[in-house]
């Protein structure tokens, strides 16, 4: 036997065994041939060991190549292979099978060792839930056998096997071992074992859950990210534009958050009113975690914020604009999709942790804070749904079809705003009984934490964080028509690009606020801004999103909806979705959701009233015209009479 290396012979990396567990002489065997191998490893001969501990040579030999073998648990077997008549290999049975009576261990493996289609059959029965396992107290039973071994007997026969042939020339036809495989198949794996016992999602080991990292200190360092559909029944009070009011009920309500691990801290956080959100709100959360925040307007009786709280970038200025160093994701589309990935690796600069699914404790800060929104916020609330259908809490509140108490959105976006105050400054069990605020204050301002910002010409213009849309300049030098892009079916344009007749035929790269899509940031091929572009005709009226302009020109194309050329698109878009609320909370939902999108560009109460966009006026080429002085006669029409 050639000796193998110093490395494999390292017995403190072999696996021990309990002699105390063993059988009187099977004791006695083992620690003979421990002691043999440990004094092999230590470089003694051969008739050293040999006098010392009785062990014949060959003995030594075979246990020695025992112990370096595999595992099935990916280590060596190292001592364990050294116990007395334990196998280190799984039976391989070499002789074919008899026709009749006993002496068919290993008989089914060897089946499936020949027959690899059979193999891939039985593999298949696993995936497809075609058999399962059911338990009932600490037994398992396994269901859906008989079917099972119906198409197993028929691939048999698809292969030529005959009635003299094994498994079918016995009377049970392998159906006892086509279940023990089954089952060893099925156990090998506990993720597929639980699943396959009808297990919605597999906890991991709460012991293992933190083992491999050390825990964060450092503020910004890693935050979690995720979103949560409220459980609460909403209404929406809407006014037309002759101030009658209507009340409609619309669909659960998604909250986006992102959570500071160190310091529990919420950063940022979003109320999307859809039925499902996508990458633009997740960027949002981002801008409005990056963005300095804005304390809340209380307008409800009895709503109190606590002194005590605040939001971060609030109560320590040096947090605006302050970057993450890493995230921490789910498998959801919008999380995953390029958008929002090229803006966490990119523009922030931060590495994205994507956890594996049906596995929430991987994030479980954010996870614990939507369970807390749950218990002390939304499951309080009149009109919860709570958090299955035979939750005790849905049955006490429910308004049982009084519509006027229910929540409405404006009274939730209130609620919600002062709930994430007082959270930030409510002691924290995780912190030593200290608030979010408070850690975050003893990490920015006593320790002294470095943090990243975000570039100063990006603060200026989080529309950056967008996907730019490309998009070529087009107009006419014969036809005399100006230099315009085409955004979303919508022309945009400006004074500087309307006199670039050098730039008809270039590509521009445009990027866009994506609660407002009325105003473009324009920039050239090499970098360069051309600056602000505006929509034109009434598309420039109302604050709308993307979302919207795009679901109202499928309206238009589906030929379900139509607005005139002068007539403000939004609003018309606002009376269609009206006729039709009042039977579904999808369109309800979508007039709630125009509605937040111009809440957001619209001015707050006590703030200066922003500008109106000014039109865009073509310079004139040459001196104006003259005005008229003293009354002006109208000229004498020279239609005929009779003209039609």
């Amino acid at each position: 036997m050639r000796r193998p290396s110093q490395e494999a012979l390292d017995l403190t990396r072999w696996p021990g065994v309990d002699p105390q567990a063993l059988e009187p002489d099977v004791r006695r065997r083992y620690r003979q041939r421990a002691r043999a191998v440990e004094l092999y490893a230590k470089g003694r001969s051969i008739e050293h060991i040999q006098a010392t501990t009785g062990l014949d040579r060959r003995t030594l030999y075979r246990a020695i190549e025992r112990a370096l073998k595999a595992h099935p648990d990916g280590r060596a077997w190292g001592f364990r292979a050294l116990i007395p008549a334990l196998r280190v290999k799984a039976y391989a049975r070499r002789a074919p099978p008899v026709q009749r009576g006993q002496g068919l261990a290993g008989a089914f493996e060897q089946l499936l060792d020949r027959h690899e289609s059979l193999e891939r059959l039985v593999r298949q029965l696993i995936q497809t839930r075609s058999v399962w396992l059911v338990q009932r107290g600490s037994q398992t039973y396994l269901r859906g056998l008989n079917p099972a071994h119906d198409r197993f007997t028929a691939a048999c026969r698809a292969l030529g096997l005959t009635a003299r042939d094994y498994p079918l020339n016995h009377q049970e036809e392998g159906r006892r071992s086509l279940a023990r495989a089954l089952r060893v198949r099925i156990a090998a794996d506990f993720d597929q074992a639980a699943r396959s016992a009808g297990a919605p999602r597999v906890k991991p080991a709460a012991a293992l859950a933190f083992a491999p990292e050390r825990p964060v200190t450092a503020p910004f360092h890693t935050v979690e990210f995720d979103a949560h559909k409220l459980d609460v029944r909403l209404k929406l009070l809407d006014h037309d534009p002759l101030g009658e009011e209507h009340v409609f009920e619309i669909d659960r309500v998604w909250l986006l958050a992102l959570l500071d691990v160190a310091t529990r801290a919420i950063l940022g956080y979003t109320l999307c009113v859809k039925r499902e959100y996508n990458r633009f709100d997740v960027i949002r959360t981002f801008e409005r975690a990056l963005a300095p925040a804005r304390p809340p307007e209380v307008t409800l009786p009895g709503v109190v914020p606590m002194r005590s709280g605040g939001y971060v970038s609030l109560a320590l200025p040096e947090t605006q604009y302050a970057c993450w160093e890493r995230i921490r994701f789910d498998n959801a589309r919008a999380h995953l999709a390029a958008g929002s990935l090229e803006v966490a690796c990119e523009w922030l600069g931060c590495t994205v942790e994507v956890g594996p699914p049906y596995r929430p404790d991987e994030r479980p800060f954010i996870e614990r804070f939507f369970g807390t929104v749950a218990a002390q916020f939304s499951h309080r609330l009149p009109g919860t749904t709570g958090s299955k259908p035979e939750d005790i809490v849905r049955s006490l509140k429910d308004p049982k079809g009084e519509l006027r108490l229910v929540v409405s959105l404006d009274e939730l976006k209130e609620l919600l705003a002062v709930w994430v105050w007082n959270y930030n400054g409510s002691p924290h069990a995780g912190l030593f009984s200290r608030t979010p605020l408070e850690a975050m204050h003893a990490a920015i301002r006593e320790r002294g934490t470095l943090v990243r910002h975000l570039p100063a010409p990006m603060q200026q213009h989080l529309c950056l964080l967008q996907t730019p849309h490309r998009a070529i300049v087009r107009g006419s030098l014969r036809r005399g028509e100006k230099p315009h892009v085409s955004f979303y079916h919508v022309r945009y344009t400006s004074h500087e690009l309307a006199r670039a007749g050098d730039l008809i035929g270039k590509p521009l790269r445009l990027y866009y606020d994506a609660d407002d899509i009325r105003r473009l940031r324009a920039y050239r091929a090499d970098g360069t801004e051309l600056g602000e572009l505006v929509a034109g005709g009434p598309w420039r009226l109302t604050p709308h999103d993307l979302e919207t302009r795009i679901r109202i020109f499928a309206a238009k194309r589906n030929r379900g909806f139509r607005f005139r050329d002068t007539e403000d698109p939004i609003e018309a878009f606002l009376d269609w979705k009206r006729k039709t609320a009042g039977k579904s909370r999808r369109d309800a939902s979508r007039i709630a959701h125009v509605k937040e999108v111009m809440a957001r560009k619209r001015p707050r109460s006590g703030a200066a009233a922003a500008p109106p966009a000014p039109p865009v006026v073509e310079p004139a080429s040459e001196s104006p015209l003259p005005l008229a002085s003293g009354p002006v006669k109208a000229k004498r029409l020279t239609i005929p009479p009779g003209f039609a």
